[in-house]
């Protein structure tokens, strides 16, 4: 059990890091946007690397911030069926956690296969300056590995599996102190 818990606090600590950058991505989405808008209207200038660099760094806010919101549970989820049944909370719960493992996973898997391909070929992005596809396209296999192994962990109802943050700590760990 040492082992899956060290496994977990690495999950939880990688996924801690692609938080700070989905967010540090996100400032420089806004930094570039205002630089582009004081540039061009303002001094006349247009930029012709803005919209590359913005379209890029939003794969990484994105992609990032996934596993991240799916540990915390803030990911989109329909809960009519288990408010119309509590009972079945417990299994619905457990089902919705599989599923979003398998799917996710599946979609790891795809955009790893696509990932190898950008390698093998050499693939750059079709901008003003092209960038190697993989410096993008590895963000969308890291948030959906990411957010798999957090539905797997949420299926298994262990103590040591459980979820940590030391970014955003839920409020029952702010309050254990208290």
């Amino acid at each position: 059990m040492f082992l899956a818990r060290g496994i977990c606090r690495l999950h939880d600590g990688i996924t801690d890091a692609g938080y700070v950058a989905g967010a540090l991505a996100l400032f420089a989405m806004a930094a570039i946007y205002c630089y582009e808008v004081l540039t061009r209207y303002f001094l006349g200038v247009a930029t012709d690397w803005a919209n590359d660099t913005f379209s890029n760094l939003l794969v990484i806010t994105v992609f990032a911030m996934v596993p991240h919101v799916t540990r915390v549970g803030q990911h989109i989820s329909i809960s009519l069926l288990a408010e119309l049944v509590p009972s079945w909370r417990t299994r619905l719960a457990l089902f919705a956690s599989v599923l979003g493992f398998a799917v996710c996973l599946f979609a790891a898997w795809m955009s790893l296969d696509e990932n190898l391909r950008h390698i093998q070929m050499q693939l750059v992005t079709e901008q003003n300056h092209p960038l190697p596809k993989i410096w993008m396209s590895a963000w969308i296999t890291y948030g959906f590995i990411g957010a798999a192994l957090y539905f797997l962990r949420a299926a298994i109802p262990l103590a040591a599996l459980k979820p940590v943050s030391w970014i955003t700590p839920r409020r029952d760990e702010l309050t254990d102190g208290a």
